[in-house]
């Protein structure tokens, strides 16, 4: 058995530095490739101030610094924030069906940015001070309001606390949509192409300090679910086996929910809607390093940074000089993926 489990523990530390070289490869493409390209050896050797390659242009190191760099590493930090929420998601559900969108904060970051769109002439002016920063701060407020209403309707309902927060979650995001159905039927046709490419999700226009803004809960909750991992394996157990533990289960529950809600609600403020992430993340990690927190949550983080800087090469690339949605990408990956697992499960009968 010791030595079945050092076999094992070496085959995850070899899955995992193989997703950090795959995700540092992919992250050099996304920075080096585009209408101006860029050898990704003269860029380390620029990034590192090492003879490596040849000197990067005034142009290049602009175009680099200012403009590419910031989206990929807010892509880096989307996917991290993206897959870590969706492995809590699905450990607090203990579905691998879960979804982060199962909770209901994107649909509260939806509504407000719908809000602040097609009724922009109705709020006051001062908010419009905030500048590029305006549609971000809504969004971010909608996430944190559906995230207390959330916190408040499963104090209410008392019972079992994860169903009732999947069924508050469920509720506030219908209830959301509703809103949002509503707002796109009286918007006019400017509105509501805003409307509808920020719901698709876009990393266009992210700079150093919506980068720093976003990078600050992602940091959290990333140290966060690596902190509880030994506390997510017992909860995967149920929760009366996690309490006879010592796990203090209600407490973890709304740790998660809040956890996931500051890091989803950040990232859909400033990148949009972006789908499926969560749920296609998680899961691949889980087939190459199993069901062991401590591995899957660094596993997913690595594979949500591989599929955001692939897919943000390929929404710049892909219909050039336009750029294609980031949720569109996401989604096409994530689909075929989500009728797999449910195809899968119902196979084992534990739909």
């Amino acid at each position: 058995m010791p030595a079945l489990e050092t076999a094992r523990t070496r085959r995850r530390w070899h899955i995992v530095m193989a997703l950090g070289i795959l995700a540092s490869l992919a992250t050099l493409l996304a920075v080096g490739v585009g209408p101006l390209d860029v050898i990704p050896l003269d860029i380390l050797g620029w990034a590192l101030h090492l003879p490596l390659g040849e000197p990067l242009s005034d142009l290049q190191q602009s175009v680099i610094f200012d403009i590419r760099l910031p989206r990929v590493v807010m892509a880096l930090l989307a996917g991290i924030g993206l897959a870590v929420s969706g492995c809590l998601t699905q450990s607090l559900f203990r579905n691998p069906l879960a979804d982060p969108g199962l909770i209901g904060v994107s649909s509260g970051a939806a509504l407000a940015a719908a809000v602040t769109i097609v009724l922009a002439e109705h709020l006051p002016i001062w908010f419009f001070h905030l500048g590029p920063f305006a549609l971000p701060m809504a969004a971010a407020i909608g996430a944190l309001l559906a995230t207390f209403a959330i916190l408040r309707l499963a104090d209410l309902a008392g019972g079992e606390a994860t169903i009732v927060l999947l069924l508050a979650g469920i509720g506030i995001g219908i209830l959301a949509e509703v809103g949002i159905g509503f707002l796109i039927f009286i918007s006019n046709e400017q509105e509501l192409r805003d409307l509808t490419f920020w719901r698709m999700g876009s990393l266009a226009g992210n700079g150093w300090a919506q980068t720093a803004i976003v990078s600050i809960p992602v940091f959290i909750i990333a140290i966060f679910a690596w902190r509880i991992a030994p506390a997510l394996n017992a909860l995967s157990l149920g929760d009366d086996v996690a309490g006879h533990l010592g796990i203090p289960v209600a407490s973890l529950q709304r740790g998660i929910v809040i956890a996931v809600a500051a890091a989803i609600g950040a990232i859909v403020a400033f990148s949009g809607m972006i789908g499926f992430l969560g749920l296609v993340a998680p899961h691949l990690a889980r087939l190459l390093v199993g069901q062991d927190h401590r591995w899957l949550v660094p596993a997913s983080a690595l594979i949500g940074c591989v599929i955001m800087a692939f897919g943000d090469l390929v929404t710049r690339i892909a219909v050039a000089p336009a750029e294609l949605p980031i949720g569109l990408v996401t989604g096409a990956l994530g689909g075929p993926v989500f009728l797999f697992l449910l195809v899968r499960q119902m196979r084992h009968g534990t739909t």
